[in-house]
């Protein structure tokens, strides 16, 4: 069984939701619960096509067969994922999400700090700073399509706004069906998965307790139900729909964003000003 669709990111725009509907298709078989990134990561490329093809050994009798894999929108991080691509099958289908890239980029952050703790920095500020090829590099979406359009023609790249998959999910479906080749679902029984709203960030003062000197093994003589409370109710904050960005960061990523994402929209026929950037 080979794969001849990948939903390649963009990370906290949509592309959960967008697998968890193309799961419930019964013409799909959408590999469920991972991300195997065989694209983008070079030692999991190394294991081979055969590792990669036998992750989709229940796909007989599917129409369409696919994998999601946020990696592969990271073209800073991984330039050779669309090659690579190209290599094992010129005549894939790509679907490609994108939101607001500030708004992105933020919500970005709050997933990898609720998910990884100091392996990120405790602010979006040193985070968009200290790792720029990560928090910047999805968001810049007009590069990270281009390195797609040199190995694949426009009408094999599905670009999804989730603007358009929060306004209307049942018409946004009904084109990506199209796109594939499948007919539309007359019901969607799930909605929006993995909003960032509601998480709790673990804040500053966690990542200051964390520094200080024998707090590990302090940690580890109390027991985990104990600890995820204090980490969750005393040193995290709950957050919106996105984290609050600083005036200064906004300007500061609105200038390095701006001629990207202007020159991404009119690729796309929406106006230049669509995000505010």
């Amino acid at each position: 069984m080979r794969p001849d669709f990948l939903l390649i990111g963009s990370m906290k725009c949509g592309t959960s939701t967008v697998s968890a509907y193309l799961e419930d298709h019964p013409e799909v078989f959408m590999l469920p619960g991972q991300e195997p990134n065989f694209f983008s990561h070079d030692k999991v490329h190394d294991r081979g096509a055969e590792w990669y093809e036998r992750l989709f050994d229940g796909a007989a009798g599917a129409r369409r067969i696919g994998e999601g894999s946020n990696d592969y929108a990271s073209g800073l991080m991984y330039p050779d994922t669309a090659a690579r691509i190209a290599a094992y099958s010129p005549e894939m289908r790509l679907i490609y999400m994108v939101r607001d890239p500030v708004a992105r980029l933020a919500s970005a952050w709050v997933q990898n700090r609720v998910d990884q703790g100091d392996q990120v920095p405790p602010t979006l500020e040193r985070a968009v700073r200290e790792m720029p090829d990560l928090y910047l590099g999805q968001s810049l979406y007009w590069h990270n399509l281009q390195l797609y359009r040199t190995h694949f023609p426009d009408d094999r790249i599905f670009i999804g706004f989730m603007e358009d998959l929060k306004t209307d999910r049942f018409a946004f479906f009904a084109r990506l069906c199209g796109f594939l080749g499948i007919e539309p679902m007359n019901e969607i029984p799930r909605g929006h998965i993995n909003p960032s709203r509601g998480k709790a960030v673990p804040g500053q003062l966690y990542s200051a307790l964390n520094a200080l000197p024998g707090i590990g093994r302090l940690k580890a003589l109390a027991p985990k139900g104990l600890r995820s409370t204090v980490k969750t109710r005393l040193l995290s904050r709950r957050i919106g729909e996105t984290p609050e960005i600083p005036a200064a960061l906004r300007r500061e990523l609105t200038e390095r964003l701006g001629p990207d994402t202007r020159a991404f929209l009119a690729h796309c026929g929406r106006p230049t000003d669509f995000w505010g950037l």
